[in-house]
């Protein structure tokens, strides 16, 4: 499982054509009925020698490559007649290095009138459209308000299907660490917890949402004895709201994890402090 670190760890899903990478990426584009589009996939990455391709894009040149572009390029395709075709293929620094791949010279088995035929895809190309409801910062994975996904087998689209989100929506909790801190210190019963010599104990939780923002899922992950893990698990089951995804038009679980910490400094900073029974508005 893969993790990325905020005041949670959030596991994440991977998309179809979709290395692992850290960061979000500079997407491929795809032209079709005269609209240019996004694309949360790279085709090109599905040729068999895509390796040693990938050394000869540019000739003797060295495309540029950055944290938001590993793959070294950015290509652009095309639905025409119901096929589709790889049209360009340009260096991540194309506006400042002008480098752009030769495709006769790359495909000459497959080039014809400024295309090449991608008759090795197979599978699904995603475009997230509309309003972006919350980003990612790690490879495709930030979620648009619209999803069009087109499918192919063998470069021939067979099929399209549109997915509305409108759905998803962020809870104040895991977007202002201190509302989150403030909540879960505040309810926590330090009265009920038995006595203890050590400052710090922690209570490791991993939690998920149902499609309400309920958090309905806790598991301790790394616990110290039952009173505080009990005590951790009921004080994250009682935030009120938590964030809700929606991904191809179906609710999508996350893991997030979360470390509860039982320390004198908490209790003292939170104990007596009102209780925030909901968000402000």
């Amino acid at each position: 499982m893969r993790h990325k670190t905020i005041i949670l760890i959030l596991s994440l899903l991977t998309l179809p054509f979709l290395k692992t990478f850290a960061t979000a990426q500079i997407p491929d584009l795809l032209v079709y009925k005269g609209d240019t589009l996004s694309i949360f996939a790279n085709p090109l990455e599905l040729l068999p020698d895509i390796d040693s391709l990938r050394l000869r894009l540019f000739g003797n040149k060295a495309g540029c490559s950055s944290t938001a572009c590993w793959r070294e390029y950015q290509a652009e395709w095309l639905i025409e007649n119901e096929q589709l075709y790889l049209i360009g293929i340009y260096s991540c620094c194309y506006y400042e290095d002008s480098l752009r791949s030769n495709l006769e010279n790359l495909f000459p088995e497959k080039y014809f009138d400024g295309k090449v035929k991608a008759d090795w895809v197979t599978g699904d190309i995603l475009s997230p459209q509309g309003k972006r409801l919350y980003y990612v910062h790690m490879g495709y994975e930030s979620l648009f308000e619209t999803e069009v996904e087109f499918k192919f087998d063998k470069g021939i689209l067979i099929g399209i299907k549109k997915y509305d989100n409108p759905k998803s929506k962020e809870s104040v909790f895991s977007q202002n660490s201190q509302k989150l801190i403030e909540f879960i210190y505040s309810n926590i019963n330090w009265s009920t917890l038995p006595k203890t010599d050590e400052k710090n104990i922690k209570v490791y939780l991993q939690f998920s949402a149902n499609e309400n923002g309920i958090i309905d899922s806790v598991d301790v992950m790394r616990g110290y004895s039952p009173p505080f893990d009990n005590e951790a698990i009921r004080v994250v089951k009682s935030i009120p709201e938590w964030d809700i995804y929606y991904r191809h038009g179906k609710h999508e679980r996350r893991a997030w994890t979360l470390p509860i910490v039982f320390s004198k400094k908490n209790k003292r900073k939170y104990r007596n402090k009102a209780v925030q029974k909901m968000p402000n508005p």
